[in-house]
């Protein structure tokens, strides 16, 4: 049953990383290879785990492995620097400060170290097994959510309460807030997190589509923020 609901996922996923790479091929829109390179990490990570249970333990299905906790830990991060790209792009007034723009790619910096840290030096895959499903999972990680992750989503949900605010777009706040949610049960539940990262990169897309096609025209509604 999880395989085929993985299967689902890493596909609806494809579709969203076509839909958003025809986009922005378009328009040339630069902070989109963000959330696309994100996007498609989760159509291969979803795939790798619907394919682990048809491929059974071993060598070939753990190499397939490592890269689903590469790219989490090198991209992840990176849609923090989106989200304020995000922001400046719609007008808000902090965001155009250059002193913020380096503090967040700064951060993101040291959020893409610490992931690098625990998911690729530190790298010890064991074999987990999830009902019909059967994944790698790093024995070396520390206890706990990922830092990095939870605090990418913060980021995204409050940049997107501003962007409700000031644009009237509440859908990256709805995405991230409903990641959020889905991550929390997803300690108990894996697949529930799949689901809530379909609803966190349709958000980040539509953000990017809306910012891409809008493009100067949301900025007056803006500019007092």
């Amino acid at each position: 049953m999880f395989t085929a609901v993985h299967i689902v996922i890493g596909l609806a996923q494809l579709g969203l990383a076509v839909i958003g790479t025809r986009h922005v091929l378009r328009h040339r829109g630069r902070y989109a290879w963000i959330p696309l390179g994100v996007i498609y990490g989760l159509v291969y990570d979803n795939l790798v785990i619907a394919a682990g249970s048809w491929l059974g333990e071993g060598a070939l299905l753990r190499a397939l492995n490592v890269p689903r906790f590469v790219i989490h830990a090198l991209l992840t991060p990176l849609l923090c620097i989106f989200a304020v790209g995000a922001a400046r792009r719609a007008g808000l007034a902090w965001a155009q400060s250059r002193a913020v723009h380096a503090a967040v790619c700064l951060a993101a910096t040291a959020l893409v170290a610490w992931g690098g840290y625990w998911d690729i030096v530190r790298l010890d895959l064991v074999p987990a097994r999830f009902f019909d499903t059967l994944r790698y999972v790093n024995h070396g990680a520390p206890p706990g959510p990922p830092l990095g992750a939870v605090i990418t989503i913060l980021v995204l949900v409050g940049v997107g309460a501003l962007l409700w605010r000031r644009v009237r777009w509440p859908w990256l706040l709805l995405g991230g807030a409903v990641m959020f949610l889905a991550a929390g049960a997803g300690a108990q539940l894996v697949a529930v997190g799949n689901l809530g990262e379909i609803a966190l990169t349709g958000a980040l897309l539509a953000t990017e589509i809306l910012l891409l096609s809008a493009g100067p025209k949301l900025r007056p509604a803006a500019a007092a923020a």
